[in-house]
């Protein structure tokens, strides 16, 4: 399933850089196409003033002959309303143009021809109204000589400009098909690449459902096992323990009968099986509410740390007082969680503290809390170091434990000092405290070393 998942994001990691590519190399041939559309625009808009000069030109020497011929007023209108029209289309090229240096310079040239024309015609017209023969000036002259300047320029001007035009429409028909093109291949590549990965989603949906199916068989079974495990947790809290209490009373009868005759081996023979009897009853006490744990009976309510820790260490009172030990708890946080429960893992973890003492060597047991991201839980889960728990810290100075031990020491039975007998244990309490946490979906950690005391650091997760 793992190897499916990585080939899936391989294939949409693939898809997406090729669509990516695709895509970019769409944009890149349509802004192709868009420039040379804008130039061949541009060069239709400089082809529009140069036929506008053109007639410009024309209406000017129309203009001044008629003006000449009927001395009519109409004419000279005309002839400064062609004299403006023909700056204009001048002055428009000229911006259209400002990217192409050589005609920048012919339209220089043609320019200074056209002032040179306007002068010219304004002084034949001048010539005209003072004349009093019908001769010709020279301005007149000058002015058809200066027209056909202007006219070859502006002849140049069209042509290098029809030339330009035509390469434009040309790059704008090639990129318009290539975009075309390519536009319709990254369409063929996103739908064959779509079909590609939902026939993997497909099948990747098809196995997880076969999954899916076998796990919820699974957990019929593990279902059916945990009530087996139920009954026989039920057995062992009540059926057994009716044979452990009959062991009990009459050995305990045995062991108050004033029979001279037994002798002091077989009193410490029963005395040996009414220890036994004893041991085994607790034993079977504490791995009944280990499995109690599993099913969770009551609510979820908000409490005080601080108020229960207090009732627990009047509880234990007389045990602290025997040890002479000091508690030290600061202020905790408010927990929502079952309090049966917390009272069991708080129970257990300060009895072990007074359990596991160092001779002559005060016991000092300490409670702190504080709000801590899960940094130190990364090896269980690399994704709990950023969230955010009420951790909760206590510390005490016995007689510690081993770091070999830290991998198994919250396993049932697992007991860390069974060679030194004087320290009772069952080895069942820490796995009580792991099972507790989990059920307040949090985590138990411990430190600790040899003679120095240990540590143990519980998480809450704030929601």
């Amino acid at each position: 399933m793992k190897k499916r998942l990585i080939i899936i994001v391989s294939a949409f990691t693939l898809s997406f850089v090729v669509m990516g590519a695709l895509s970019l190399f769409s944009i890149n041939r349509l802004n192709k196409y868009i420039y040379y559309s804008r130039m061949a625009d541009k060069s239709a808009a400089s082809m529009e003033r140069i036929f506008n000069a053109e007639k410009a030109l024309r209406d000017i020497d129309r203009s001044e002959r008629g003006y000449m011929i009927t001395r009519d007023t109409m004419y000279l209108r005309f002839l400064n309303g062609s004299f403006d029209s023909l700056r204009s289309s001048i002055n428009g090229l000229k911006q259209q143009s400002d990217d192409n240096p050589e005609l920048l310079r012919t339209i220089a040239l043609l320019n200074a021809e056209v002032t040179n024309r306007i002068t010219a015609s304004k002084e034949n017209i001048a010539y005209v109204d003072s004349a009093t023969t019908s001769t010709l000036s020279k301005y007149y002259y000058d002015s058809r000589q200066l027209m056909l300047d202007c006219s070859k320029l502006l002849k140049k001007i069209h042509t290098t400009e029809s030339e330009v035009r035509k390469q434009h429409i040309q790059g704008e028909a090639v990129y318009e098909l290539l975009t075309t093109r390519t536009i319709k291949w990254l369409l063929f590549v996103f739908c064959a690449v779509t079909l590609f990965l939902l026939v993997l989603l497909i099948k990747e949906l098809s196995g997880r459902m076969k999954f899916q199916e076998e796990l919820q068989a699974k957990v019929i079974d593990l279902r059916r096992s945990h009530e087996e495990l139920q009954q026989i947790a039920y057995v062992a809290a009540h059926d057994l323990q009716e044979p452990l209490r009959k062991i009990q009373v009459f050995s305990n009868m045995l062991l108050f009968q004033k029979n001279e005759g037994m002798s002091p081996a077989t009193l410490q023979n029963l005395e040996r099986i009414n220890n036994s009897a004893n041991r085994m009853q607790s034993l079977i006490t504490d791995l009944s509410g280990l499995t109690s744990l599993t099913r969770v009976d009551e609510e979820r309510k908000e409490l005080d740390l601080n108020r229960m820790l207090q009732f627990l260490l009047l509880d234990i009172d007389e045990q602290i007082n025997q040890r002479s030990a000091i508690v030290t708890v600061k202020y905790l946080p408010f927990i929502t969680g079952f309090e049966n429960q917390l009272k069991l893992l708080f129970n257990n973890l300060l009895d072990n503290s007074l359990k596991f003492t160092r001779k002559e060597v005060t016991p000092m047991i300490t409670i702190t809390s504080d709000v801590a991201n899960g940094e130190e839980l990364k090896d269980i889960n690399p994704n709990l170091k950023n969230r955010k728990f009420n951790r909760i810290i206590i510390t005490d100075n016995g007689i510690g434990f081993e770091e070999q031990f830290i991998a198994k020491m919250f396993q049932i039975f697992q007991r860390l000092h069974q060679q030194e007998e004087h320290y009772e244990g069952k080895g069942i309490g820490l796995a009580l405290c792991q099972r507790v946490m989990a059920n307040h979906e949090g985590y138990i950690i411990a430190d600790g070393h040899s003679q120095q005391g240990a540590t143990f650091k519980l998480y809450f997760p704030i929601a």
